[in-house]
């Protein structure tokens, strides 16, 4: 019998994923329309492919990658 005060090993925190509807909310766009311009240019945000027409956002990988976009030109 395991002894009861060892420690159980952490799992590691789930990833938190995002639509494109969360995504379009948490950056500020408009529609997913300007979502989907921006996967159209060389930098857009990352995203995991789960079906042919279904993408989804890590919100880690959204933050990182809206921090990549910081600008101080005015």
């Amino acid at each position: 019998m395991a002894d009861p005060t060892t420690p159980k090993p952490e799992l590691p925190k789930p990833q938190r994923f995002l639509t494109a509807e969360e995504a379009v909310t948490f950056l500020g766009l408009r529609s997913k329309a300007s979502l989907n311009y921006l996967h159209n240019g060389p930098d857009g945000p990352p995203f995991v492919r789960l079906t042919h027409r279904t993408r989804v956002y890590s919100l880690a990988d959204l933050q990182l990658w809206a921090e990549s976009r910081k600008t101080t030109k005015k």
